[in-house]
């Protein structure tokens, strides 16, 4: 698998180019990470990071009648093709707020319940790239120019969006002092952390969250759903490459892997191909 990445680098290097743009850090969101960048529209792919693009491109309404300060989440929402697995947060004036994923209950056999929001008739896990209570008075042109994406990645984990959740450090030597477990390191995506993840851990206890460093910053993160979901926006990882991502793979998530796993990397700059830890 790793001489596979190596090779796969070379054509994503004529892709994406050797020179990088000088603004925010993080620059552009994209998702799903895959070797054929070259021939495939969903790997690595850029999303509108403001509503009018989102608009533009096809995305639409599905907010399902919540205003900006609803019940469990802060922006307007945005679905395109009917996909939950990439739902878009903006804020009042139409900058990216956050994603949000939404697998189906019933096809979910440990959703993790205490880390998301039931919505009718799926589960929604969400994160935002600003304060959520910021998202309803929202970014200027000048500041979203400044800070790009976002300032920070703040991961919901109750039902009230502006008080339940975890600001993650950007800088990797901050998590020193956190229960974020240290796992592998994968050319074009990154190194990996799972929260307070062991060998002999009870996977009813998995953070359905990984983050992902590169040169010592946050750049990106990402969604595990113990289910096999279908959309093209997913990734599948068999049990063989399991030791790509985790140092100490839980022996629950092996087993759950045979049976189907679902995983997506979100990254938050416009060069995911030159992740090398």
């Amino acid at each position: 698998m790793k001489t596979v990445v190596a090779l796969a680098l070379l054509s994503l290097v004529c892709v994406e180019g050797w020179l990088f743009s000088e603004d925010a850090e993080w620059n552009d969101l994209k998702v799903t990470w895959g070797l054929n960048q070259v021939f495939s529209s969903t790997v690595f792919d850029s999303l509108p990071r403001t509503e009018s693009d989102a608009l533009a491109e096809g995305w639409v309404d599905f907010s399902r009648g919540a205003s900006c300060d609803g019940d469990f989440y802060r922006g307007s929402r945005y679905i395109k093709d009917n996909d939950p697995a990439v739902m878009l947060l903006f804020d009042k004036n139409g900058y990216i707020a956050g994603p949000q994923n939404r697998p189906l209950c019933q096809r979910s056999r440990s959703p993790n319940h205490e880390h998301g929001n039931d919505d009718g008739d799926m589960f929604v896990i969400t994160a935002y790239f600003i304060d959520p209570a910021s998202v309803c008075t929202g970014r200027s042109d000048a500041t979203f120019t400044l800070e790009g994406t976002g300032v920070g990645l703040y991961l919901q984990n109750g039902p009230n969006p502006e008080a339940d959740y975890e600001l993650i450090p950007r800088d990797e030597d901050n998590l020193a002092t956190t229960l974020w477990t240290k796992g592998g390191c994968f050319y074009t995506m990154g190194q990996h952390y799972w929260y307070d993840t062991s060998a002999d851990m009870d996977c009813e206890d998995f953070f359905p969250v990984f983050l992902l460093y590169n040169s010592g910053r946050l750049n990106g993160f990402g969604w595990n759903i113990n289910a096999d979901l279908n959309s093209p926006r997913y990734e599948h990882p068999a049990v063989d490459v399991l030791d790509m991502f985790f140092q100490d793979t839980p022996a629950c998530f092996v087993q759950h892997a045979q049976r189907g796993l679902t995983t997506q990397h979100i990254y938050l700059d416009d060069s995911p191909s030159f992740n090398f830890c």
